[in-house]
C-alpha cells in the first residue's frame, strides 16, 4: 500500500501552497494487500470518499481504512476556512502516475512529539531549584546565637521549678536548693562553688556580703542539715525562710 497527498480548495482546482501536510497523515507508506491503514487528522474533521473504501473512526482524530485492492481518494474537511485535504490511498497497486498526481512525492511522516523536550525542561528546571536551594542552603547568612539568660534568671527558674514539685522528700528538696545555689555563685561569682566546701565558700564571699547575706548564705549551703535535723512540723516554716534568704541573695551581680 501507498499513500499520496494532494492538497486542494475543490475537487479541481491547484494544490495550495498554505495547507499544512503534516496535519493529516497515516500510520505506514507500504503494507500489504488487504491491511489496515490509520489516517490521523485534526480532531473534529470530516473523513469523505465516494469509493468503495471503508472509513471507520476509532478515536477523536483518527480514522481506519480498508478496502480490496485498488487506488481510492479520500477528502479530509479540517472545518472553518481551512482548504480540504485530499489523501490518495492505493491498496496492494502501483501508485498512479501522471495526470494531477504527477510530481507528487509521498506524504511527510507526522511531527515528532513535544515530550521530551517537556521532559527535559522539567529535569532541568529541577535540577536548577534543588541547585539554587543547595547554595542558598549552604551560604545563606547564619543568624548570631541568641544571648544566654544571665545566672539569676537561670538560677530563679531551676529554684521555682524545684519548689512546685511534690514528689521529692524534705532532704531532697533542701539539697537540690543548695545544688541551685552553689550553681549560682559559679556563675555569677565565678567561684568554683560546685566543687568547695561550704567554709571556702563562705570565706570567698566575706569580702562581698554583709553579715545578714553571709548567714542566709550559710543557711542555703547547709540546707541540707537544718532539715534533717529539725522536727518535721518545723520543714513548712524552714523551707519558707530559706525561700527568702534565696530571693534576697540570688540577684545580678557586677564583678569588678
Amino acid at each position: 500500500m501507498s499513500v499520496w497527498l494532494l492538497l486542494a480548495c475543490t475537487e479541481s482546482g491547484p494544490a495550495p501552497e498554505a495547507a499544512a501536510p503534516s496535519a493529516v497523515w497515516v500510520d505506514a507508506q507500504h503494507v500489504v494487500s488487504k491491511a489496515h491503514i490509520t489516517l490521523h487528522a485534526p480532531v473534529g474533521a470530516t473523513v469523505e470518499t465516494e469509493s468503495a473504501l471503508v472509513i471507520a473512526p476509532t478515536a477523536e482524530g483518527t480514522w481506519d481504512l480498508s478496502g480490496d485492492d485498488g487506488s481510492y481518494i479520500v477528502s479530509v474537511k479540517p472545518g472553518g476556512e481551512a482548504p480540504a485535504v485530499r489523501v490518495f490511498v492505493d491498496i496492494g497497486v502501483e501508485g498512479p502516475k501522471g495526470g494531477e498526481m504527477d510530481g507528487l512525492s509521498a506524504l511527510p511522516p507526522p511531527p515528532p512529539p513535544v515530550w521530551p523536550w517537556v521532559l527535559g525542561g522539567a529535569v532541568a528546571a529541577g535540577a536548577a531549584v534543588a541547585a539554587g536551594a543547595w547554595a542558598w542552603s549552604r551560604f545563606k547568612p547564619v543568624p548570631p546565637p541568641p544571648n544566654p539568660d544571665p545566672p539569676d534568671v537561670i538560677a530563679r527558674r531551676a529554684w521555682a521549678a524545684l519548689r512546685a514539685r511534690d514528689d521529692l522528700g524534705s532532704e531532697d528538696v533542701a539539697r537540690a536548693m543548695s545544688e541551685i545555689f552553689r550553681t549560682w555563685i559559679d556563675a555569677a561569682w565565678g567561684f568554683p562553688a560546685t566543687r568547695r566546701t561550704s567554709r571556702e565558700i563562705l570565706d570567698n564571699l566575706a569580702g562581698s556580703l554583709t553579715a545578714a547575706e553571709l548567714d542566709a548564705s550559710r543557711r542555703l549551703l547547709m540546707a541540707t542539715d537544718l532539715v534533717k535535723f529539725a522536727e518535721r512540723s518545723e520543714h513548712a516554716d524552714l523551707f519558707s525562710k530559706l525561700d527568702a534568704d534565696f530571693e534576697g541573695l540570688v540577684r545580678p551581680v557586677r564583678r569588678a
